[in-house]
C-alpha cells in the first residue's frame, strides 16, 4: 500500500516547487500557513507541503493521511478517511448518506442498480455511476471496482484499493 502515499509525496514536491517559483500562487490558493505552523513561503519545506496536500484531501495532517492511505489503520470505524473520495463537483449529486457502515453496506447490496460505497470522513455514502465518473479514471482501472465489490471500505488495504485511491488522488483538480 504505497501507491497513494507516493502520489501524495509527488504532489507535495510539485506544490513546493510551484510555491517557491510563484508567490502569487500562495494568495491564489489561500494556503493555510497557520495550520502548518509557518508564516511565509520562505519557511516552507517538503514536510509542510505534505501537510498541505493532506489537508486538501480532508485529513487533519500528514500523519493521519499516511496512517489511512498506507493501510496501517486496523479498523475504519470512527476513523477519518478524509474527503478525497468526495470531489467538490459532486455536491450536486443526490447520494445516500449513512452514519454506520452496516446501513451503508445494506443499501449497497440490496440495490437493484449498480452503486458504490465510499467512506467520507467517518461517514459513508452510497453513490451511482455519475458520481464515480467524476473521478475520470482510466478504463483499464474499471475491473478494480469489481475486485473490491464497488466497496472502498471492504476493499481497504488491498492493491485494488490502493490503485484506485492513487488514481483518484492523482486526477483530482489542483491549483498547482
Amino acid at each position: 500500500m504505497e501507491l497513494a502515499i507516493n502520489e501524495i509525496k509527488t504532489q507535495a514536491k510539485k506544490l513546493l516547487r510551484a510555491l517557491k517559483a510563484d508567490n502569487n500562487l500562495v494568495n491564489k490558493m489561500r494556503i493555510p500557513f497557520k495550520k502548518v505552523a509557518i508564516s511565509s513561503v520562505d519557511e516552507l519545506k517538503l514536510k509542510h507541503c505534505l501537510s498541505l496536500v493532506s489537508l486538501e484531501l480532508g485529513f487533519t495532517n500528514w500523519h493521519e493521511a499516511h496512517g489511512v492511505l498506507s493501510g496501517t489503520t486496523e479498523t475504519l470505524e470512527g476513523i477519518n478517511m478524509g474527503t478525497f473520495l468526495y470531489p467538490q463537483v459532486c455536491g450536486g449529486f443526490i447520494n445516500e448518506w449513512y452514519a454506520s457502515y452496516p446501513e451503508a453496506k445494506e443499501s449497497l447490496t440490496s440495490s437493484v442498480n449498480k452503486k458504490w460505497l465510499l467512506p467520507y470522513k467517518s461517514q459513508y455514502i452510497v453513490v451511482e455511476q455519475d458520481f464515480v465518473a467524476v473521478f475520470t479514471l482510466e478504463t483499464k482501472l474499471a475491473p478494480l471496482w469489481a475486485k473490491i465489490e464497488n466497496n472502498m471500505v471492504t476493499g481497504y488495504n488491498s492493491l485494488a484499493w490502493d490503485t484506485l485511491a492513487c488514481a483518484i488522488i492523482k486526477n483530482r483538480i489542483k491549483a498547482y
